[in-house]
């Protein structure tokens, strides 16, 4: 079976969960050892494909990630617009080549891509941030700070205001006047969320509102 084939079997059998599924996958998982460079072609395109990426998520759920996929994979998780979904994408990267390299790409994201991919970077680094280290965890709490006072993209602020650290202790001098402007730009933001979001990181208590769906409204 090529990878269309098992593509076409997973479908099939996906929305009845049980061992057919099961073995579906199983075979699927198999086939990578068999590769050609076509069928790298054909998975590493696919991830990024939204009919297939849940397919090609699934094949290296339980096996190493290859090198050639990491990139891709990456940006799959980046460009996922579901924020708890995205860990199907970010997890398996961290895995096979650790934070260091993960955090590497999404703040290089969160500094220079679109506004789309810096609102996704944002929201990856959530399945990130459990193992990283003090120094990567300090350079992560500026760029999200930094980005949130001059990115008036709503999107981007929604994805951000949830990781705002706001204690001026964890900040540099010249950084810790960041931190007003960012609690006077949410306070006062036309968007709900984010000024819910913001008295939560202020100590606020629950219950939390899940991120809008309406992307960029």
């Amino acid at each position: 079976m090529d990878w269309n084939e098992h593509f076409a079997a997973w479908l099939q059998v996906v929305n009845t969960p049980g061992p057919e599924e099961h073995l579906q996958m199983q075979a699927a998982r198999k086939r990578v050892k068999d590769n050609s460079p076509s069928d790298w072609s054909w998975l590493a395109e696919g991830v990024g494909e939204p009919n297939k990426k849940l397919f090609v998520a699934q094949v290296f759920q339980r096996q190493p990630l290859p090198k050639r996929l990491f990139k891709p994979f990456l940006l799959a998780g980046v460009l996922e617009k579901n924020p708890s979904a995205n860990r199907y994408f970010i997890e398996p990267c961290v895995r096979s080549f650790g934070t260091q390299a993960v955090n590497e790409v999404l703040l290089q994201y969160l500094k220079e891509g679109t506004k789309e991919e810096k609102a996704g970077a944002a929201s990856a680094m959530y399945w990130v941030r459990g193992e990283q280290s003090d120094e990567a965890r300090a350079q992560i709490r500026e760029v999200f700070l930094q980005e949130f006072v001059a990115n008036e993209d709503i999107e981007v602020r929604r994805r951000i205001v949830p990781a705002l650290q706001l204690n001026p202790a964890l900040y540099n001098e010249e950084i810790q006047p960041l931190i007003a402007k960012a609690i006077s730009i949410a306070r006062t933001h036309s968007d709900e969320y984010i000024r819910h979001r913001i008295e939560i990181q202020l100590g606020a208590s629950g219950p939390f509102k899940a991120i809008p769906t309406n992307h960029g409204t």
